[in-house]
Protein backbone atom coordinates (compact mmCIF):
# COMPACT_ATOMS: atom_id res chain seq x y z
CA UNK A 1 0.00 0.00 0.00
CA UNK A 2 1.22 3.35 -0.68
CA UNK A 3 1.82 5.43 1.93
CA UNK A 4 1.37 8.87 0.16
CA UNK A 5 -2.07 7.93 -0.70
CA UNK A 6 -2.97 7.02 2.95
CA UNK A 7 -1.53 9.99 4.64
CA UNK A 8 -5.04 12.11 3.12
CA UNK A 9 -7.08 9.27 4.59
CA UNK A 10 -5.26 9.73 7.76
CA UNK A 11 -5.67 13.06 8.36
CA UNK A 12 -8.97 13.40 7.74
CA UNK A 13 -9.32 10.16 10.07
CA UNK A 14 -8.02 12.30 12.72
CA UNK A 15 -9.99 15.39 11.96
CA UNK A 16 -13.54 13.57 12.04
CA UNK A 17 -11.90 11.99 15.69
CA UNK A 18 -10.94 15.06 16.57
CA UNK A 19 -14.37 16.49 16.13
CA UNK A 20 -16.64 14.20 17.53
CA UNK A 21 -14.08 14.47 20.78
CA UNK A 22 -14.84 18.29 20.97
CA UNK A 23 -18.82 17.94 20.35
CA UNK A 24 -18.77 15.24 23.09
CA UNK A 25 -16.97 17.72 25.21
CA UNK A 26 -18.96 20.71 24.49
CA UNK A 27 -22.58 18.70 25.00
CA UNK A 28 -20.86 17.73 28.31
CA UNK A 29 -20.11 21.26 29.32
CA UNK A 30 -23.86 23.12 28.39
CA UNK A 31 -25.60 20.58 29.44
CA UNK A 32 -26.02 21.47 32.78
CA UNK A 33 -27.08 24.82 32.30
CA UNK A 34 -29.78 23.78 29.36
CA UNK A 35 -30.72 21.27 32.09
CA UNK A 36 -31.50 24.31 34.41
CA UNK A 37 -32.72 26.81 32.37
CA UNK A 38 -35.47 23.76 31.12
CA UNK A 39 -36.29 23.44 34.75
CA UNK A 40 -37.24 26.79 35.08
CA UNK A 41 -39.62 26.83 32.71
CA UNK A 42 -43.38 27.28 33.42
CA UNK A 43 -45.35 24.88 32.34
CA UNK A 44 -48.41 25.42 29.40
CA UNK A 45 -51.70 24.31 30.60
CA UNK A 46 -52.74 21.29 28.42
CA UNK A 47 -56.06 23.44 27.17
CA UNK A 48 -54.06 26.40 26.76
CA UNK A 49 -51.46 23.82 24.56
CA UNK A 50 -54.18 22.39 22.51
CA UNK A 51 -55.42 25.51 21.24
CA UNK A 52 -51.99 27.43 20.82
CA UNK A 53 -50.84 27.69 17.33
CA UNK A 54 -48.21 29.81 15.52
CA UNK A 55 -47.78 33.69 15.92
CA UNK A 56 -48.84 35.10 11.95
CA UNK A 57 -47.45 38.89 11.65
CA UNK A 58 -48.45 40.20 8.49
CA UNK A 59 -46.51 43.45 7.16
CA UNK A 60 -47.40 46.39 9.29
CA UNK A 61 -49.22 44.48 12.08
CA UNK A 62 -47.18 46.18 14.61
CA UNK A 63 -47.96 49.28 12.92
CA UNK A 64 -51.76 48.90 12.16
CA UNK A 65 -54.35 50.75 14.41
CA UNK A 66 -57.30 49.64 16.44
CA UNK A 67 -59.37 51.98 18.43
CA UNK A 68 -60.42 52.91 22.21
CA UNK A 69 -64.00 54.21 23.00
CA UNK A 70 -62.53 57.57 22.43
CA UNK A 71 -61.55 56.62 18.47
CA UNK A 72 -58.00 57.25 19.79
CA UNK A 73 -55.45 54.92 17.29
CA UNK A 74 -53.25 52.44 19.47
CA UNK A 75 -51.03 49.86 17.55
CA UNK A 76 -49.25 46.83 19.05
CA UNK A 77 -46.27 48.51 19.04
CA UNK A 78 -47.65 51.06 21.62
CA UNK A 79 -48.26 48.64 23.83
CA UNK A 80 -44.57 47.72 24.28
CA UNK A 81 -43.59 47.58 28.25
CA UNK A 82 -46.54 45.00 29.09
CA UNK A 83 -48.18 41.93 28.47
CA UNK A 84 -51.57 41.72 26.25
CA UNK A 85 -54.04 39.12 25.74
CA UNK A 86 -55.28 40.25 22.98
CA UNK A 87 -59.11 38.98 22.23
CA UNK A 88 -60.60 39.28 18.85
CA UNK A 89 -64.63 39.10 19.05
CA UNK A 90 -67.82 40.36 18.18
CA UNK A 91 -71.22 40.25 19.81
CA UNK A 92 -72.99 38.42 17.15
CA UNK A 93 -70.37 35.09 17.61
CA UNK A 94 -72.39 32.36 19.91
CA UNK A 95 -68.64 31.30 21.00
CA UNK A 96 -67.48 34.47 21.89
CA UNK A 97 -70.14 35.71 23.88
CA UNK A 98 -69.53 32.12 25.77
CA UNK A 99 -65.94 33.36 26.34
CA UNK A 100 -66.48 36.98 27.35
CA UNK A 101 -66.96 36.23 31.12
CA UNK A 102 -63.92 34.50 31.44
CA UNK A 103 -61.99 37.34 30.01
CA UNK A 104 -63.39 39.65 31.85
CA UNK A 105 -62.54 37.68 35.06
CA UNK A 106 -59.16 37.13 33.65
CA UNK A 107 -58.91 40.96 33.58
CA UNK A 108 -59.66 41.59 37.38
CA UNK A 109 -56.77 38.98 37.90
CA UNK A 110 -54.49 40.10 36.11
CA UNK A 111 -54.55 43.87 37.74
CA UNK A 112 -51.14 44.84 38.70
CA UNK A 113 -49.43 42.15 37.17
CA UNK A 114 -48.53 44.46 33.96
CA UNK A 115 -50.42 41.76 31.61
CA UNK A 116 -53.63 43.39 30.37
CA UNK A 117 -56.98 41.74 28.26
CA UNK A 118 -57.58 43.74 25.33
CA UNK A 119 -61.22 42.49 23.77
CA UNK A 120 -61.34 44.00 19.95
CA UNK A 121 -64.24 44.11 18.88
CA UNK A 122 -64.81 43.00 14.66
CA UNK A 123 -68.50 44.46 15.25
CA UNK A 124 -69.22 47.08 12.48
CA UNK A 125 -70.48 50.18 14.39
CA UNK A 126 -69.14 48.40 17.65
CA UNK A 127 -69.53 52.19 19.44
CA UNK A 128 -73.15 51.27 19.55
CA UNK A 129 -73.16 47.77 19.81
CA UNK A 130 -70.50 46.56 22.22
CA UNK A 131 -71.57 49.15 25.40
CA UNK A 132 -75.11 47.77 25.97
CA UNK A 133 -73.52 44.21 25.10
CA UNK A 134 -71.09 44.57 28.41
CA UNK A 135 -73.74 46.13 30.73
CA UNK A 136 -76.27 43.00 29.61
CA UNK A 137 -73.79 40.63 30.66
CA UNK A 138 -72.30 42.31 33.28
CA UNK A 139 -68.86 42.75 31.82
CA UNK A 140 -67.28 45.30 34.50
CA UNK A 141 -63.23 44.93 34.15
CA UNK A 142 -63.60 44.73 29.96
CA UNK A 143 -62.70 48.16 27.98
CA UNK A 144 -64.13 48.95 24.13
CA UNK A 145 -62.03 48.34 21.94
CA UNK A 146 -62.52 48.11 18.13
CA UNK A 147 -60.63 46.64 14.45
CA UNK A 148 -62.42 48.80 11.46
CA UNK A 149 -62.82 46.56 8.63
CA UNK A 150 -61.17 43.66 10.83
CA UNK A 151 -57.39 45.24 9.31
CA UNK A 152 -55.29 44.24 12.15
CA UNK A 153 -56.99 41.03 12.74
CA UNK A 154 -56.39 39.95 9.18
CA UNK A 155 -52.35 41.15 9.72
CA UNK A 156 -52.43 38.74 12.92
CA UNK A 157 -53.89 36.07 11.83
CA UNK A 158 -57.58 35.98 12.64
CA UNK A 159 -59.06 33.51 10.58
CA UNK A 160 -62.51 32.92 12.73
CA UNK A 161 -64.07 34.47 15.82
CA UNK A 162 -62.71 34.14 18.51
CA UNK A 163 -59.34 34.28 18.20
CA UNK A 164 -56.71 35.19 20.84
CA UNK A 165 -53.17 36.27 20.22
CA UNK A 166 -50.93 36.66 23.21
CA UNK A 167 -48.16 39.62 23.06
CA UNK A 168 -45.18 39.12 25.28
CA UNK A 169 -43.88 42.49 27.21
CA UNK A 170 -41.24 42.74 24.35
CA UNK A 171 -43.96 43.55 22.19
CA UNK A 172 -43.52 40.54 20.28
CA UNK A 173 -46.76 38.29 19.03
CA UNK A 174 -46.10 34.98 20.94
CA UNK A 175 -49.08 33.00 19.33
CA UNK A 176 -52.54 32.78 18.56
CA UNK A 177 -55.28 30.85 20.53
CA UNK A 178 -58.10 29.75 18.26
CA UNK A 179 -61.41 29.07 19.93
CA UNK A 180 -62.59 29.52 22.92
CA UNK A 181 -60.82 28.80 26.22
CA UNK A 182 -61.33 29.12 30.21
CA UNK A 183 -58.95 32.09 30.38
CA UNK A 184 -59.25 32.60 34.28
CA UNK A 185 -58.55 28.61 35.31
CA UNK A 186 -55.52 29.22 38.19
CA UNK A 187 -52.95 27.40 35.61
CA UNK A 188 -53.74 29.28 33.18
CA UNK A 189 -53.65 32.74 34.87
CA UNK A 190 -50.22 31.94 36.25
CA UNK A 191 -48.45 30.91 32.57
CA UNK A 192 -49.18 33.96 31.67
CA UNK A 193 -48.14 36.29 34.37
CA UNK A 194 -44.72 34.00 34.37
CA UNK A 195 -44.75 34.41 30.35
CA UNK A 196 -46.28 37.52 29.29
CA UNK A 197 -45.11 39.77 31.84
CA UNK A 198 -42.10 42.63 32.37
CA UNK A 199 -39.17 41.06 33.97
Amino acid sequence: MDRKNNKPLMTRLFASFRAVCLGVCAIVVISGPVASAQAEEVAMPLELANKLRPAVTGEGALDTPFYNALEEEITIKSLKGRGVVMNFWATWCAPCVREMPALDRLSEKLEGTGVAVIAVSQDRKALKKVPPFFAANDLKNLELYFDKKSQLGRKVGVEGLPTTILIDASGQIAGRVLGILEWDEPETVDYLVKTLSPR
